[in-house]
């Protein structure tokens, strides 16, 4: 049992530092590859279209590229999950190892990739995440695209308000949290990338990193 809370304890801290890490890398790919979104689909089918109707399709194609490399992170992580789902907390090890050489990887040849390949790599990035780091406590949470959240966040506001509801309220703060970090993530994003553009995907390496060492000497 104790283990079990300990589990759900990482998985919270690491749901929410990748809420923070999408937020992050949202707004790199939005500000430096022409309003491309890196976990946020929905935007990317949108531009998507505006573009295909305007005849860019050069353009169209990065969004093509980061919707295909997003679909395959899924899909991968989804085989991961059930290789290492018997490994209790410490598949998270496993989780952020991959994570953080795959950014390290990027950030090394950011410079010598063109935009679709960078969309690919960085969609293939948001799908992984958003599969293996999906909860807060007991709450499941989109940690890259806020439309759901928002919805459920209401949702659950006026099931609290309205039907005295504990266990809603509580969902309530959950999102709240999950959007707020996510702003968060975006917010200081915008802010490395007016400091300097090549220095986004150095910090989120240097942040999962760190985050992987501390699950490498933890104990539970």
């Amino acid at each position: 049992m104790q283990h079990e809370i300990n589990q759900n304890k990482i998985l919270s801290i690491l749901t929410i530092f990748s809420t923070f890490l999408m937020g992050f890398i949202d707004a790199y790919t939005f500000l430096t590859q022409d309003g491309l979104f890196a976990s946020a689909q929905t935007g990317n089918m949108v531009v998507l279209a505006a573009k295909l109707v305007e005849g860019d399709l050069l353009e169209a194609f990065v969004h093509v590229s980061s919707f295909l490399g997003f679909a395959l992170g899924a899909f991968v992580a989804q085989g991961i999950i059930e290789r290492f789902k018997a490994y209790g907390w410490k598949k998270y090890r496993f989780y952020l190892l991959l994570q953080t050489i795959f950014l390290l990887i990027i950030a090394l040849i950011q410079q010598q990739i063109g935009p679709s390949v960078i969309g690919f790599l960085l969609g293939l990035l948001a799908g992984y995440e958003l599969t293996v780091f999906r909860k807060i406590r007991s709450t499941s949470i989109n940690n890259g695209i806020m439309t759901g959240n928002t919805k459920n966040l209401m949702n659950n506001l006026y099931l609290a308000i309205f039907h005295k509801n504990r266990e809603s309220f509580y969902t309530f703060v959950t999102l709240l949290l999950g959007i707020t970090v996510f702003m968060i993530g975006a917010g200081t994003g915008a802010l490395i990338w007016f400091y300097s553009e090549q220095l986004n995907l150095w910090l989120a390496f240097a942040v999962t990193g760190l985050f992987y060492s501390w699950l490498l000497f933890k104990r539970t």
